[in-house]
């Protein structure tokens, strides 16, 4: 400004060096008069303003490095809150993800349960119905049992009785049984007291007259005697070895002639005791040895159980041939038992006995109750 003094001017234009980072340079001395003595006061006067103007400087240079780094610290500030808030968007959204991803399968796990639970649902009353329908059956048939009466079921009994007595004429072959069976259903109708039980107790007494006929074969004993002969068969021996046992002799003071005597006595003796003479009508040729003994027994207890099926079967001939055959082994293999002729005669007796015979057919009592039950249930359905 051209109202400025020229030494405003100069304090201004030193701080802006300062500012500057340069030097001031001293302004060129003005055309003055010479200093004299006298101008101490102008200087002091000019030396203030310049210190003034250079604490101005160094204040406006601090604030400009404050604002500088202000302005360095905001920028840091904002970039690190960028960062961050990048940061927090991703992991917001990651989270958002899982969370979407967790409620998809919530949702599809509880449509299963849904769809499970209306299964169940389905399943039990599917269920419930057939309980219902169950009760309903067993309710009526409990009303039919209640309407049931003794009589009923003493006829049932009858029918059981009759149908077992078949089969064990039929199967078991055994008379004694079936007629026992027989028996205890014709007692049966007798307590009943009805006419029309007749012609039932009629057949039923021709067929145990029948029974009675045919029950001299004794089924049970023939098959014990046969078990008891297998038992006694597997205690016979092929070939018993002669044992030895050493006697102690006592030391004489004879002359040795007299002990040599002794000694060949007694040996001759010993050797007498186990020469055994035995006559058979045949020649003993031992045709198995003594390690095939059990194989011998099994075969042998073999042929007696065949005897026993074919007793139970009703098989005579096939009976026959068995104990025929156990004989024969018997008298091949065991010529030096003492016990094979008791065998052989028990064997002899099982053989005669008869174990045959025609069975009485007792089928005409139960198809005559079938018929007396068949009219006793119409006549109780027209009752009702």
């Amino acid at each position: 400004m051209s109202g400025d003094k020229p030494e405003d001017n100069k304090e201004l234009s030193a701080a802006a060096a300062a500012a500057a980072g340069k030097p001031a340079t001293p302004p060129p001395a003005a055309s003055s008069p010479p200093k004299t003595p006298d101008a101490k006061p102008s200087k002091v006067k000019t030396e203030k303003p310049k210190r003034s103007g250079v604490l101005i400087a160094l204040l406006a240079l601090l604030v400009a490095l404050l604002a500088l780094a202000l302005s360095a610290w905001l920028y840091q500030q904002e970039y690190m809150l960028a960062n961050n808030e990048a940061s927090a968007t991703a992991e917001l959204q990651s989270a958002i993800n899982t969370l979407t991803t967790s409620q998809q399968d919530m949702t599809a796990a509880i449509a299963a349960q849904r769809e499970a639970l209306a299964q169940l649902r389905t399943d039990s009353l599917g269920q419930l119905n057939a309980l219902n329908s169950r009760s309903q059956e067993l309710e009526s048939k409990l009303q039919s049992l209640t309407t049931v009466d003794r009589r009923d079921w003493l006829l049932a009994e009858v029918e059981y009785l009759l149908r077992l007595a078949n089969q064990r004429a039929q199967l078991s072959h055994d008379p004694r049984a079936a007629a026992q069976l027989l028996s205890s259903a014709d007692a049966i109708l007798r307590e009943l007291d009805d006419t029309a039980l007749h012609a039932v107790r009629a057949e039923l007494a021709k067929e145990i007259s029948a029974l009675h006929n045919n029950a001299d074969i004794d089924v049970e004993g023939i098959y014990l005697a046969l078990q008891g002969l297998a038992t006694e068969a597997g205690k016979l021996q092929l070939y018993q070895a002669p044992t030895y046992t050493k006697e102690e002799v006592e030391e004489t003071g004879d002359e040795w002639q007299q002990r040599l005597e002794s000694g060949l006595g007694r040996a001759w003796d010993k050797l007498r005791s186990y020469i055994r003479i035995r006559h058979h009508e045949q020649n003993f040729k031992a045709q198995l040895a003594p390690e095939q003994e059990a194989a011998l027994r099994a075969s042998l207890r073999l042929m007696f159980e065949q005897a026993q099926l074919a007793l139970l079967a009703n098989r005579p001939v096939l009976y026959g041939r068995a104990l025929d055959k156990a004989a024969a082994w018997l008298e091949e293999y065991y010529q030096l038992d003492d016990h094979r002729a008791g065998l052989l005669k028990q064997i002899k007796a099982v053989r005669e006995m008869p174990v045959s015979a025609e069975m009485a057919d007792i089928s005409g009592s139960l198809r005559s109750l079938k018929v007396y039950l068949k009219n006793h249930r119409w006549q109780q359905e027209v009752r009702k």
